[in-house]
């Protein structure tokens, strides 16, 4: 009955609205989005599909449903309505549409505008704050992006971590990398920084996150404490088990899983470079896949010819992605139908204006 429903209002609204789904979504959701990737990804094309029919008349978009989590929703707002696109618009915004408003990230929770200030402040007082560049990951709030827009900063996504860092370090001689420490970590070393030059920001410490000025001074990146409870729960000894179990496995992971677990791994990537490499195997390959469990079913289901299994036995889920239910993608749907929209979500405009900087300047490094 809901798939009924949900189908028979696309038909009715056609163009006018686009369901996006990110690749942690249920499979009864994923069956109806218009579009699937990852958050970076399905934002960016959102903004595209925005303006791409501004002149064939009613059939232009007007709402945008993101089954995915708040942050996504954000940057979807802020790249569908920037200012460009509005004027294209003429005038007219594209509202976006969170089914469930519960749906968070404890990631991205885990660095907020008043902590980040915090530290920004202390760092002020130990080096020359000109010479940090704060990096958000796109896995964050609107007002951190702002935060990085305004102090010369940017925004990355895991696929572009490593040239989004050497951005930032040309332009100065540190970076300050919230909220992923995993990533960010990951990322550095790859790139052949130091582990001397890299020093970890405890946000609960009260003074310089835990370190001394010598440290501060004497690194490269700093690295925020946060991490993503899916991809940490992903362990070296995960790897050495399914190892023994198939012997010929390739295993891959997401660079927000611990060093250890990547060092281990024979592939690190993205969760778009993940599926793009796992597709492109060939027939008869053996895939262990430390990421989302969701996606690594998918994956399986897609890949048929191949062997893919999830790189824990026990998978690890996003328990926040698993908010967006048929149920009230279908709600969603009925109230957009009936004019009674809600669960918008709108980044303040200031917020917005700022923020859009940081993604600006990490569009032009992807």
């Amino acid at each position: 009955m809901l798939h009924k429903i949900i189908e028979s209002v696309k038909e009715r609204f056609g163009n006018r609205l686009l369901i996006l789904g990110h690749h942690y979504q249920c499979e009864d959701v994923i069956a109806h989005a218009d579009l699937i990737g990852d958050s970076f990804q399905l934002s960016k094309i959102a903004a595209e599909r925005s303006v791409s029919s501004c002149s064939d008349r009613g059939s232009e978009l007007e709402v945008i449903i993101f089954c995915g989590v708040h942050f996504m929703a954000e940057t979807a707002d802020i790249l569908a309505n920037s200012p460009l696109n509005i004027s294209k618009r003429s005038g007219r915004r594209v509202d976006v549409v969170l089914p469930d408003l519960l749906a968070g990230c404890s990631m991205a929770d885990m660095a907020d505008y008043e902590s980040v200030l915090s530290c920004w402040e202390q760092l002020s007082a130990a080096v020359d704050i000109d010479e940090i560049i704060p990096v958000t990951y796109v896995n964050s709030s609107a007002e951190l992006k702002s935060f990085c827009g305004e102090r010369g900063g940017i925004s990355c996504t895991s696929g572009n971590a490593e040239a989004v860092l050497e951005w930032a370090l040309s332009r100065g001689r540190r970076v300050l990398f919230f909220p992923d420490q995993h990533l960010g970590r990951n990322t550095a070393i790859k790139m052949g920084i130091s582990m001397t030059e890299i020093a970890d920001w405890h946000c609960k410490e009260a003074e310089l996150g835990g370190n001394n000025v010598d440290v501060i001074r004497r690194s490269k990146i700093l690295l925020w404490d946060g991490f993503c409870c899916v991809h940490q729960r992903f362990l070296p000894e995960h790897i050495d088990e399914i190892r023994d179990i198939i012997p010929d496995v390739r295993v891959i992971v997401h660079p927000e899983c611990k060093r250890e677990v990547v060092i281990k791994a024979d592939e690190s990537g993205s969760t778009a470079y993940i599926l793009r490499r796992i597709m492109e195997s060939p027939a008869g390959s053996s895939w262990a896949v430390g990421t989302e469990g969701r996606f690594v079913d998918r994956i399986a289901k897609q890949n048929r010819d191949k062997l893919v299994v999830n790189l824990a036995f026990q998978p690890s889920y996003c328990s926040t992605m698993g908010l967006i239910t048929l149920e009230n993608l279908a709600d969603a749907l009925v109230k957009i139908e009936n004019g009674n929209l809600s669960n918008v979500i709108r980044v303040e405009e200031k917020v917005a204006q700022s923020a859009l900087i940081a993604l600006q300047r990490m569009l032009e490094n992807v």
